[in-house]
């Protein structure tokens, strides 16, 4: 089943590999997420280590400007967040600990998100210097949610991979700016190897929790991401 997936999932890509116009690359990367508050009693703590995937076809325009379009999975989006005041701050979640909706003052709460990833974006490459090729690629992504795990981190209480799911968004779209250079092997092959800053446009988390003086937990939360690439381009 899996097998028939991958079969599924690649298809379309080597189809439009066959035009002269058409670019396909075969991403993979690693980096940082961390996850940012605007609220002044809501602290980022530590980062997640975060991987991707990501199939991606650049229709060239000419030879320096292409439109980009991908389907993408990422692992392990967000971070932690430390919170001054405490309360039912995970209410929509049912969680496997005692007092769940009572966490205590100065609670860590650490999510780790996986997304399916739609991007689409515009491509600047320089003209050929030897067999290198350096790149300036702008996108705009839309993140549908797969699944999220959440743990809980205080005074007398402790938890880990909580089901957390009901506390994020089903949707979040993103900006993000690539910077890289492909290494050309022949006409039709090619490396990539690139870094990646991504930031959350939206709020990505639920704002229905509440703190102990039953105040709403309303405060937007971005997802950050700065990693690196590396690719084979067809």
């Amino acid at each position: 089943m899996k097998h028939k997936l991958l079969i599924l999932f690649l298809f379309p890509f080597n189809l439009f590999s066959q035009s002269d116009k058409i670019k396909v690359s075969f991403q993979t990367g690693m980096g940082l997420s961390w996850l940012s508050s605007e609220s002044k009693e809501i602290t980022s703590e530590l980062n997640n280590i975060n991987f991707n995937l990501l199939a991606q076809a650049d229709y060239n325009l000419n030879e320096k400007f292409a439109i980009t379009g991908g389907l993408g999975l990422s692992y392990r989006q967000g971070g932690e967040l430390q919170f001054e005041r405490g309360g039912n701050l995970w209410s929509e979640s049912k969680l496997t600990i005692p007092k769940g909706d009572s966490l205590p003052n100065g609670v860590s709460l650490t999510y780790r998100v996986n997304y399916v990833d739609l991007p689409i974006g515009f491509k600047v490459t320089t003209h050929p210097i030897g067999n290198f090729k350096f790149f300036v690629h702008p996108d705009i992504s839309m993140g549908i949610r797969l699944g999220a795990k959440g743990d809980i981190s205080g005074s007398n209480v402790s938890s880990e991979k909580e089901n957390i799911k009901s506390q994020i968004l089903f949707l979040t779209f993103n900006w993000g700016l690539n910077l890289g250079t492909e290494y050309m092997l022949d006409e039709n092959i090619g490396l990539l190897f690139g870094i990646r800053f991504q930031q959350s446009l939206n709020d990505v988390t639920d704002d229905s929790g509440r703190y102990f003086d039953n105040t709403k937990v309303d405060y937007k939360d971005k997802i950050n991401n700065l990693g690196v690439r590396v690719g084979l381009i067809f």
